[in-house]
């Protein structure tokens, strides 16, 4: 994958400490999944054309602790293990974005959408669907926290 199609921006410390502040600078997060960042580009780019700011994009492997972190909602279901085994199993892509909505919820709404597409173009199965995305503005804080902070 080509490096500089990435915006890496220095870790801003006092942000993650705080969270819930208004200072954040995105409002959507995705994660490409393991396995799938060949496809990468191509999202990257559909972003882009939406007028999508990549305010920070790592890639990395997930600890199965921070997997577990990540998917917590899902800790009670059958396939909690399963689905946090395969997020730590390899590299994925965390990208936090500046949507060009004013309202989250419309910025959150269309993140899903574009989720979906991607998941009914190369997914293989529920769980290795191409990519996460954040359903709440809560839950890209969370998320993308729990994803940029290094354990």
């Amino acid at each position: 994958m080509d490096d500089t199609i990435f915006i890496k921006l220095e870790k801003n410390k006092e942000k993650q400490r705080n969270g819930m502040n208004e200072t954040l600078g995105y409002d959507s997060f995705i994660i490409i999944k393991p396995t799938f960042l060949n496809h990468a580009n191509e999202i990257l780019e559909e972003l882009r054309q939406r007028d999508y700011s990549i305010i920070r994009a790592e890639e990395k492997r997930l600890t199965l602790k921070e997997a577990e972190k990540l998917y917590m909602v899902h800790k009670n279901k059958p396939f909690f293990h399963e689905l946090t085994d395969y997020m730590a199993s390899g590299i994925s892509l965390g990208i936090a974005l500046q949507s060009p909505y004013a309202d989250r919820s419309v910025a959150v709404d269309a993140i899903t959408q574009l989720k979906e597409k991607y998941r009914r173009r190369y997914g293989i199965d529920e769980m290795r669907n191409v990519m996460h995305g954040s359903d709440s503005y809560k839950n890209v804080i969370k998320e993308s926290m729990i994803y940029f902070t290094q354990d």
